[in-house]
C-alpha cells in the first residue's frame, strides 16, 4: 500500500467517524423509531417523541429566548454568546457547498444563539438513559423472583449507567475540543449551553417518569427489568388437549 493510499483511507475512516459523532442525533432518534416501530416500546416511543419533537421545540424557543434577552444585554459582544455555524457544527453538512472534508473548522463570520439541537438532544438522552438504569436499580424484586436474575438486574443497571456516565464525557470532551465554538464561541455562550443542557437533561427525566406512569414494564428501555421474571415464567408449562 502506497503512502498516498494510506492517507486517503486513515482520512476516509477520520472522516467516517468524525460524521458519525457529528450526526449522532439523527442516529439515536432513527433507531428509536425503528423499536418504537418493531416492538411498540413505550420507553422508545417517547424518547422519539423527546427527540424529534420537544428537544427541536425547546432548542428553538431558548434560542429566541437567550437571543433577546442578550441582543437587548450585550448587543455589542455578540460573539461572547453565539455558537458558531458551517460544516463542522450543522448537523447535517453542505458537501455541495464544501466537497473537500475540512474537520475542525468552523465558519466564524455569523453565528447564531445558543444552544445548539446536538447538545440538546444529547442531553435529553442522558437524563433519559441514566434516570431509567437507577429506577430499574432501584426497583424492587419480587419474592418469588430468580435471586440469579436480580444480580443480573443490578449487574446491568450500575453497568448502563457507568457507561452511560463514561460515553457522555467523553462525547461531550470532543464536541468541546475539537468541534470548538459549536457550544458557544465565548465563555458565557458555553455556560448558557451548558445550563440549557442541564434543563434538557431534567426534561429527560420527566419523559421518563411519564413513561414509567403509561407502563411499568414498558418503560425499560433498556430490557433490564425482563431478567428478573418470577422463576414461573421460566418453568415448562402443562400442556392440555381438549376434545374439541
Amino acid at each position: 500500500m502506497s503512502l498516498v493510499s494510506a492517507s486517503g483511507l486513515i482520512g476516509g475512516f477520520k472522516e467516517y467517524l468524525y460524521r458519525g459523532m457529528q450526526q449522532l442525533p439523527l442516529v439515536l432518534g432513527t433507531t428509536s423509531l425503528i423499536f418504537t416501530i418493531t416492538t411498540g416500546s413505550m420507553a422508545h416511543m417517547n424518547l422519539t417523541l423527546g427527540l424529534g419533537i420537544l428537544m427541536p421545540l425547546y432548542t428553538f424557543i431558548m434560542q429566541m429566548v437567550i437571543g433577546f434577552i442578550m441582543n437587548k444585554v450585550a448587543p455589542l459582544n455578540r460573539v461572547s454568546w453565539t455558537r458558531s455555524t458551517g460544516d463542522t457544527c450543522n448537523l447535517i453538512p453542505t458537501y455541495l457547498a464544501k466537497p473537500v472534508f475540512e474537520s475542525f473548522k468552523v465558519d466564524n463570520s455569523g453565528g447564531e444563539p445558543v444552544p445548539s439541537y446536538w447538545l440538546m438532544s444529547i442531553a435529553f438522552f442522558i437524563g433519559y438513559s441514566i434516570t431509567n438504569a437507577v429506577d430499574n436499580l432501584m426497583t424492587p424484586a419480587q419474592p418469588s423472583a430468580d435471586p440469579t436474575g436480580v444480580e443480573k438486574r443490578n449487574t446491568h443497571s450500575i453497568f448502563v449507567i457507568v457507561a452511560t456516565c463514561a460515553f457522555a464525557i467523553a462525547l461531550l470532551g470532543i464536541r468541546f475540543t475539537t468541534m470548538r465554538g459549536c457550544e458557544g464561541r465565548g465563555i458565557l455562550g458555553i455556560v448558557l449551553s451548558l445550563l440549557s443542557a442541564a434543563i434538557a437533561a431534567v426534561i429527560g427525566y420527566s419523559v421518563y417518569a411519564l413513561s414509567k406512569k403509561c407502563g411499568a414494564r414498558s418503560s425499560d428501555l433498556f430490557g433490564i427489568l425482563s431478567q428478573i421474571l418470577p422463576p414461573s415464567a421460566t418453568t415448562a408449562n402443562p400442556i392440555v388437549c381438549s376434545s374439541d
